[in-house]
């Protein structure tokens, strides 16, 4: 499994990731905000909030709930800058 070291949260609902091979990488996760689970992170002040939990990329929903990506998954559907 791949592990995220550093991840910046960027403009329109994108981040910037760094991985632990030392490879960035650009995810725009505007597809995930229509499912449930990741409708909270419409909210920008809770998207800019992103950070990392043992190599995934999270946030905390208002009930302080983590909601994680699978670094795999974000690996596989980001481009490479």
């Amino acid at each position: 499994m791949r592990k995220v070291v550093k991840v910046t949260p960027l403009k329109n609902y994108c981040i910037l990731v760094e991985f632990e091979n030392g490879e960035n990488r650009i995810s725009d996760l505007k597809p995930l905000l229509e499912k449930k689970v990741f409708s909270i992170l419409k909210d920008e002040s809770v998207f800019k909030q992103v950070y990392l939990e043992h190599g995934a990329v999270t946030w905390k929903d208002n009930n302080g709930n983590e909601i994680d990506i699978c670094p795999d998954k974000l690996y596989n559907s980001s481009l490479s800058i």
